[in-house]
Order: C-alpha cells, then structure tokens, then sequence
C-alpha cells in the first residue's frame, strides 16, 4: 500500500496575505488539521517575531472549503519578552485530539524554554502542555480553551532520547486505548556553533520518536520502552500524527527532513511501523522551496484524504537565524489517494 497525490494546489491556503496573517513575520509551521461538519480548520505555530522560533503563538484558522481560510482565535500564545529571550516559555506544535471520554477537544503542544547556559534563544528544550475546550461536542473545536496544564509524563527519558526533552507529542486511540508518539532529540546545549570542538559540531543531530501509553487522554503516561525508539527512519522524524485508514490499517505522517517529499509510514496494529515511505509533490510550485511538516490526512467523501503541510519559501536575504526555518513559512495543501502495488484504489 502507498500514498500517491492526485492533486498539489498551486497557491499555498495561508501566507502573508491571509486575514489575519498580515503581522506574521516568519510564517507558520506544523500543527494539526481537521474537517468537521464540512468546515476546515488548521491549528498551527505563528512565528510572528524575532528572535525567530523564539516569540511564537498557536493559532486556529477556519474555511468553508479549505482553500480561503481566515484567522479564527489564539489558542495559547508566549509569554516571552522578545527583549529578554531567557525567560518565559514559548508554546510549539500545537496537536488536537478529540476525546471520546470527555466529549471534548483538547489541544497538545511543546512548551520550550531556552536552555540553560545557551545565548541562543531557538537552541530550547520542551516539556508538554495540554489545553481543554470549554464547550463539549465537536463543535467545541473553535473553543474557547482553558489555561495551559502540563501534561503527566515521567521526567526521566530512556538513553535515546538525548537532552532536549520532548519535542512533540501527538496521542492517539487503538481500541479503547490511548498512545502518543512523543519526540525527542540529541541536539547539545551551545553558545555559538563556531565554539564548539570540531567533532562536536560535525556530529550528527539525531530527531526520533517514542510510544508513550495511558488510560485516558488526560491522565498519566509511561514510555512504552520495550518498542522505542519506533524507526520508521533512523535519522529523523518530527511531529508525527496518525490516522486509522481502515480497521486494519494506520497511516503516520511526520517531518522527514525531505525537500519536496512528505514522509509516512503504515501500521496494522498502530504500534508496530513499516519503514519510511515518501509521498512525491509534483509540479512544485515556485513559493514551495522546502517541506517542513504534514498536519494530518483528513478523510473525505469519495475515499481521498486532504493533506495540508507547511512549507519554507527559502526567501531569507537577512539570513535570519535559525537556518532550518529558512524563510516564510506557508501552509499548502494536497489530496492524496490510498492506492496498492496494482492501482488505485477501488
């Protein structure tokens, strides 16, 4: 089985001339998307300031067809001084989940807060937060969202892990019970790089991912240590999300590290994974310099699936640091098909 696009939209659904958009310096990056009762909405990061990746809020946007969207609310926003980038914390990745149990949305994401010993305010590490809507149902996805708790999680990581803390988290139902891909990363604490020994700095910054467990969305999770870390590719994978395509059959999503690719591999148990495949754009259009990361396959009517994905410019003649997020960040959009080894699917 395999993903294939049948169509890339050649204007990206939100940039810089988006309502509400118009104050966004560095665009937008990762997220979650949903489709509920025929409306569209796109929760994402807004890097509206410098220090860029530093000063950031989580937004929600909506549209009636997925194409125009318009600015709907702030889910949670920094609190931090973009004069004095050491203090304060700064929310990332903001991932949506329904709650069966509850019968309500909550809204996961990373708070970072710059490490110690660091002058540099994109070089943090995360602990995560959790946020509740205030209304029930899945109307109650527009919110309004309560005050940030954090979420229950040993402090304590496995060896892999490396000490940037938990870089995303994304939960998930199998049966009755909840999972969650959690992230990490081997990034090291640093001034500058021009300071660091030299095989320090030509080592390779290593991006993977766990399975955590609990008995409901908002209680207690543990590492599921006994099947981390969970290499669909051995390098790097960020913000996962999944989605059950069939009773059967789960389908991940992440950032691959690719440049006109999207990244994904496929379960039949949503715990044990194949290995990395890609999803190829083509005809990539001009405003599309490199893929950052899918925010989720939304199903549709007739069998396809709406993939939204933010995307770089490459349009940095400042040379604004940090370099991975090089650019505007824009959120585009595809639909993909779920096809077999002998053509598409009937």
């Amino acid at each position: 089985m395999f993903l294939r696009v049948l169509e890339l939209t050649d204007t990206p659904v939100l940039g810089p001339r988006s309502p509400g958009a118009e104050h966004t310096r560095f665009g937008f990056e990762g997220g979650t998307a949903h489709k509920i009762a025929g409306r569209y909405y796109v929760f994402t990061t807004e890097v509206f300031d410098e220090p860029k990746t530093g000063v950031s809020r989580l937004v929600l946007f909506d549209s009636d067809d997925g194409v125009s969207f318009s600015r709907h609310s702030v889910v949670a926003e920094t609190d931090r001084d973009p004069a004095d980038p050491v203090e304060g914390t700064t929310p990332w990745s903001p991932m949506s989940v329904f709650d069966p149990a509850t019968n309500r949305w909550s809204v996961f994401f990373v708070i970072y807060r710059q490490k110690p010993g660091s002058e540099q305010p994109y070089n943090m590490s995360g602990v995560i937060g959790r946020v509740d809507s205030a209304v029930h149902g899945y109307d109650g996805i527009v919110g309004p969202y309560s005050e940030t708790v954090l979420v229950d999680f040993d402090v304590d990581g496995d060896d892999w892990e490396g000490g940037a803390g938990i870089v995303s988290y994304f939960p998930f139902q199998v049966g009755d019970q909840w999972y969650a891909f959690f992230g990490a990363n081997t990034a090291p604490t640093f001034i500058e790089p021009e300071s660091l020994p030299q095989e320090q700095n030509d080592q390779q910054i290593l991006f993977h991912v766990g399975l955590a467990r609990a008995d409901s969305l908002v209680g207690r999770w543990t590492r599921v240590s006994e099947l981390n870390p969970v290499l669909m590719d051995p390098e790097f994978i960020e913000n996962p999300i999944v989605t059950r395509l069939r009773p059967d059959l789960y389908a991940v999503v992440y950032d691959g590290g690719n440049r006109h690719e999207i990244s994904y591999a496929l379960s039949t148990d949503g715990l044990r994974w194949g290995s990395e495949q890609l999803i190829d754009l083509p005809h990539v259009p001009s405003w599309l310099d490199a893929v950052r990361t899918p925010l989720g396959l939304i199903p549709e009517d007739d069998g396809t699936f709406t993939l939204f994905f933010t995307a770089f410019d490459g349009v940095n003649p400042e040379a604004v640091l940090p370099l991975w997020h090089d650019g505007f960040g824009y959120v585009g959009r595809c639909t993909v098909a779920l096809e077999d080894s002998h053509g598409p699917r009937d």
